[in-house]
This record gives C-alpha cells, structure tokens and sequence, in this order.
C-alpha cells in the first residue's frame, strides 16, 4: 500500500518504521525541514524514537503538496490543536481523498471530534479513525500490538485492516466512528486522573476504583453520543484506558503525577516534549457529556483541579462523597 504519514512525532514516525517495515511505500511528512534531512542522512529520527531506524525505503519531505500528491490514503498524526492549521495550510483535494485520524481528542470550542473536522475542509473524503492500546515505543520496537480502524465506509475499514496488518501489528475494523473517537480522547482525561491519584500517594486500591468507574463515564458519553458499548468494552476503550492509565510512558497520567505533587500544570505541560491531549480535551468533556445528559464527575473534578484551583486532594474527597446509588 502507498501511504503518507503527516506529523513527525513519535506517532506518526512509529507509523511510519511499521508500514515501511511491512513493504508498504511511505512518506513521512514533517514541518521541519531539519528533521527530514536529518532522517534522510542518518535514518533516524533526532528527537524522537531516536534508537529505532526508520526503514531506508522511508520518503521524508517537509513539503505538504508533495506529501498528498504521493497517495490518496494520508494518515494524519498531529497533535489536536495542529489539525485545523495543517489543513487549512492543506492542497485542495484532487481527486479522491481517504483520510485517517490518529489523533485522540475533542475540540473544546466546537465539541468535534477529528473525523469531523477533516470532514469540514475535505466534505468529499473518506475519513476513518485509527485508536487503541498503541504507545508509539512498542510499535516501534515491534512488540506485538492490536489496534482498531473505523470508518463508516466499510470497504476503506476492510482495504486498511487487509492491508496494514501485520504479525507484529494486528487491525480490528469498525463501524463506530463515534465510539471510538470518544473513547479514544476521553480515556486520556480519566488518565490524568489516575496520575493525579497515584501523584497524591494514594494506592492500587484509588486506582481501581478511578479506572473502573472512568470506565462507566467513558461508556455514559459514549452511549450519548451515538457510540456502541462494545467499543467501549473494546481495544479503542477499555483497553486504551487500562494501557493509558497504567503504563508508565503515558503523557497524560504523567501529567496527573505532577499536579498530584503540586506542581503547576503550565510550568508541566512547558517541560514536556510531546502533547498530553488530556489537558485539553477535558475542557469539553463536562460540555459534550452535558449535551448529551451524561454524568461526568472525574472529567469535571480534572477541570477544576487542571483550571480552577481546586487542591487535588479536595477533588478525591468530593469524588468519594458523592451521593450513594447504585453500580
């Protein structure tokens, strides 16, 4: 398969060393001229995945008319914020146009998720979403991972999971768009969460009961928005969760630690190489589950800790003394 992979990051460059390590062709389209030169001379990235080589087969360009010009299929792995100007910097589209979003997030002002906003400048593509339990480590390193594409065009789900699977990186297809954007963007809020739990000291037991019951808001918004409970019980939901919350490489559980510790989310978020959507996409979750007459606690008490200067600890304590009903 041909594919174009925009965004440099560890994400999109694990994408990249898997598809071209399965014989697929790829471009890797980054802003930064220096860092595709820098691939180029040393088949590596110099800042991220640094201790991976990236398959010599791998095209890089820090142009993006060349970069859609070199397939009609693009994966797109910038950072929520970054989409809208990626596309508005974008070709107008010649041709058909099949987009994949990498992304986990929602939008704060509008309440969109990433397919919906590629559907905005491009009307006439055909969009999916990639999501699951994927640190971009392990895919590079070739660790066995899962993961699932959705889309609400069957053939282009089927063509992307014939196609990309490989021993080392196995596709599930999908028809829920919904459900697996939202559960992908709302899992990194619950992980922030947990770090703030486990930043505070609290044990394995807070820990259970913040995933679990991070599990049931999850499938709350979900359900309000159109998804489908089997993909919140699914790789894009619990799964994503229990990797997000859990692993130790997880950005946005690194972030609760050090609020937890009582830093300041903007001196963390400054120090960090790499997004942690969380941070932003917790904003709109108290809206999008309101919308949709959810309940949404943990994403709430994450906003008031993260913007509205609620101790941490204080957060725990109106959480646990919610009123009681039951499971």
């Amino acid at each position: 398969m041909r594919v174009g992979i925009l965004g440099a990051g560890s994400w999109g460059t694990a994408l990249a060393i898997e598809f071209a390590r399965s014989g697929h062709e790829v471009l890797l389209w980054g802003r930064d001229p220096e860092v595709a030169a820098r691939i180029d001379a040393d088949g590596r990235h110099p800042r991220r995945l640094a201790d991976h080589p990236i398959p010599p087969s791998t095209k890089t360009s820090s142009d993006l008319a060349e970069a859609f010009a070199f397939s009609e299929t693009l994966f797109v792995a910038v950072p929520c914020a970054s989409l809208r100007p990626l596309l508005s910097l974008s070709p107008s589209s010649r041709g058909s146009l099949r987009l994949v979003s990498t992304a986990k997030g929602i939008e704060p002002d509008t309440l969109r998720r990433m397919t919906e906003i590629m559907l905005e400048h491009y009307p006439n593509a055909t969009v999916a979403a990639l999501s699951g339990p994927t640190f971009a480590e392990g895919v590079a390193r070739g660790d066995p991972t899962a993961a699932v594409v959705a889309s609400a065009d069957g053939g282009f789900a089927h063509e992307l999971q014939t196609a990309l699977s490989s021993p080392c990186f196995r596709l599930y297809r999908s028809d829920d768009v919904v459900g697996v954007e939202l559960a992908g963007a709302l899992k990194n809020v619950v992980a922030i969460a947990a770090g703030i739990v486990a930043g505070l000291g609290f044990g394995p037991n807070t820990l259970a009961a913040l995933v679990t019951r991070g599990l049931a808001e999850i499938g709350r918004i979900v359900r309000a928005g159109g998804g489908q409970d089997r993909t919140v019980h699914g790789l894009a939901g619990i799964g994503d969760l229990m990797l997000t919350c859990l692993g130790q490489q997880s950005r946005n559980r690194f972030v609760g630690e050090q609020i937890g510790k009582g830093r300041k989310l903007s001196e963390v978020l400054v120090e960090m190489p790499e997004v942690a959507e969380g941070a932003r996409t917790c904003l709109a979750v108290p809206r999008l589950a309101a919308v949709g007459g959810a309940d949404a606690p943990i994403a709430e008490a994450v906003v008031q800790v993260l913007y509205e200067g609620v101790p941490a600890r204080d957060a725990v304590d109106r959480l646990m003394t919610r009123a009681l009903r039951p499971e």
